[in-house]
């Protein structure tokens, strides 16, 4: 129920586990003024794009002819075209403007509401997010970069090796990694590890870079560079450590879609975006160093690039990984560990006296396809 004239703040919330979502309301454009608690410069627009995890605070006008409006989403499908069986279901609430008036026998649906498969609408308004970066609001982007990576993100195959496995086609299952490794989960929690040094429980060796570089978002690449393997491997920053990431999308197994990527512990700067490959003599140069947005949640574009930034100035161990649980559990993910600094402030804090041991029964590890070649919800367990 709104009033009209009135302005309303709207904060919304991507609560799908599994897809990114467009929204609009009938009639009513949005104004976009901050995302993931940081705020942004004001946009205008008819609809927003929102990744899993990810919120935003949009300003409301109730500024149309009394009577009733759907609110609606759904679901953006990046992976196959081909694919037509996803879910195609709209999603709708009303926005009904309080008076006398006579009640329509419906309401009015958003016209501007993106179609299911729309990249481009997508891409369109996620390009528009810019940092508010006023004297009031000031960012503090990295400038001078001591550690850059290069990540690539990919649907793989992995081999099945037990007796628990049951694989999807021959020997394989579907997984998914970060630069060729498949994140497994280890049995010893890793901060506990980490804090109590306790071995053997991961290794401190992720790489920088993928194994190998090739035409990332190629089509029909060959299936023997699909191959993955599971480790625990993390990332060890020191701390204050400026770094750069550059996360690249692949058509790996024809697995090509959007990875809305999230970090544990912090926000970043989002100081680039693009489509195809990531061209590092060329693309560095259009990196937005003056207005990046501030968040800690953001999509690379179906075979493309993202490019952000931040310090590692919050110690502890930090979990980064795709928001598409699927993908998640899969294993696209990874872990910054970030060294204490000189003083109790910048140092991890000591665990309460109570910490309990952590006895919670590992599950099977599910798998359901992703949707390409037309294979929907097939399940095996590693």
């Amino acid at each position: 129920m709104v009033d009209q004239g009135k302005t309303y703040l709207l904060r919304v919330v991507n609560a799908v586990v599994a897809a990114d979502i467009f929204f609009a309301i009938s009639q009513h454009n949005l104004t976009v003024v901050g995302m993931d608690g940081h705020y942004t410069k004001p946009i205008t627009t008819s609809y927003i794009t929102i990744s899993p995890g990810q919120t935003m605070d949009l300003l409301l006008t109730a500024n149309q002819s009394l009577g009733q409006y759907y609110m609606a989403a759904r679901q953006f499908w990046s992976q196959s075209i081909q694919v037509s069986d996803f879910n195609q279901f709209n999603t709708t609430a009303i926005l009904q403007y309080r008076g006398n008036y006579t009640i329509p026998s419906s309401p009015s649906f958003p016209k501007t509401l993106p179609l299911y498969k729309d990249v481009q609408s997508a891409l369109k308004f996620t390009t528009r997010l810019r940092s508010l970066a006023s004297k009031e609001h000031p960012i503090n982007v990295p400038l001078n970069i001591t550690t850059k990576m290069f990540i690539t993100l990919s649907m793989n195959d992995l081999e099945c090796r037990n007796t628990t496995c049951t694989a999807k086609e021959g020997e394989n299952i579907l997984a998914a990694g970060l630069n060729n490794i498949s994140w497994s989960n280890p049995g010893i929690d890793i901060l506990l590890a980490y804090y109590r040094n306790i071995s053997g429980v991961y290794t401190a060796d992720f790489p920088d870079n993928p194994p190998s570089f090739f035409n990332f978002t190629g089509e029909d690449l060959p299936t023997s560079i699909a191959l993955t393997e599971l480790g625990t491997k993390v990332k060890v920053l020191n701390y204050n450590e400026a770094v750069e990431v550059v996360f690249q999308g692949t058509n790996l197994m024809a697995g090509a879609g959007i990875h809305p990527m999230h970090l544990h512990g912090y926000s970043f700067y989002v100081v680039g975006i693009g489509l195809g490959n990531f061209d590092n003599e060329t693309d560095p140069k259009g990196f937005n160093l003056v207005d990046p947005p501030e968040v800690n949640t953001f999509e690379v574009p179906k075979n493309g690039w993202l490019a952000l930034r931040f310090i590692a100035n919050n110690p502890g161990v930090w979990f980064w990984h795709c928001h598409l649980d699927r993908h998640m559990t899969w294993g696209m993910a990874g872990v910054f560990i970030v060294k204490n600094g000189d003083t109790v402030e910048s140092s991890i804090r000591q665990p309460p006296a109570y910490l309990p041991s952590c006895r919670v029964p590992t599950r099977p590890r599910l798998q359901m396809s992703d949707g390409f070649e037309g294979k929907a919800n097939e399940s095996s367990f590693i």
